[in-house]
């Protein structure tokens, strides 16, 4: 697969390119960039709050890989790109460690986007679909553990699950981890997904964003 990279500002493209150990090529205009988007051999990395209305019509229509790069990321601008096709949702001034993650992900055929944007996302989701809680009798849960899980599909952290039970984030972790161990899922975001009927395996996330 060819990557390659379009923003306006040519800082912007040395700063991608700097973060990139893979081979890279830069676009100088729209015009390029917009050509590749019939190639599915292609992953695009756009500077998307560059872009005027007609410029993101256009390459949202496409068949290569997109990884729009905003300056101020919304769960509501998110939602809306993940469910037009686009690969990967992030910010324009991304930590340079994290692109490469990205731009892999995305090139596997999977889904890459931040926390604090999945968070967003997987509360909307639940809003959408009561969590079928049945599955804590399926799962052999304990009381405590059902309770733990009814704060924790609401995307709520460990120190929040521990003040509204009024027991320790050691204790809250402890649970958490019997409850992800029982249910068979890798973390709570696979947990989530799965009590909403979602695939588990197709959305990365940067894994600091949440606690075990």
């Amino acid at each position: 697969m060819h990557v390659y990279l379009y923003a306006p500002n040519a800082e912007l493209i040395k700063r991608w390119q700097t973060a990139l150990s893979i081979t890279v090529r830069s676009c100088d205009s729209f015009a390029a960039i917009s050509a590749k988007t019939h190639d599915p051999g292609a992953l695009l990395v756009v500077h998307w709050s560059a872009l005027q209305p007609e410029q993101r019509d256009r390459l949202l229509q496409n068949d290569a890989a997109l990884i729009a790069l905003v300056d101020h990321p919304t769960a509501e601008e998110g939602e809306a790109l993940l469910s037009r096709g686009v690969g990967g949702y992030a910010n324009t001034y991304i930590q340079p460690e994290l692109l490469p993650q990205v731009v892999e992900t995305v090139a596997r055929g999977d889904i890459w986007t931040g926390p604090e944007l999945m968070q967003g996302l997987l509360k909307r989701l639940l809003a959408r679909q009561s969590p079928v809680i049945s599955h804590a009798a399926e799962w052999n849960l304990s009381a405590r553990e059902q309770q733990v899980l009814g704060e924790l599909v609401r995307g709520d952290s460990n120190k929040k699950i521990a003040r509204q039970l009024d027991i320790t984030e050691r204790t809250v972790k402890a649970h958490v981890s019997s409850i992800l161990e029982k249910s068979g899922v890798r973390d709570r975001i696979e947990l989530i997904l799965t009590l909403s009927g979602q695939a588990p395996s197709t959305i990365t996330t940067q894994e600091q964003g949440y606690e075990i």
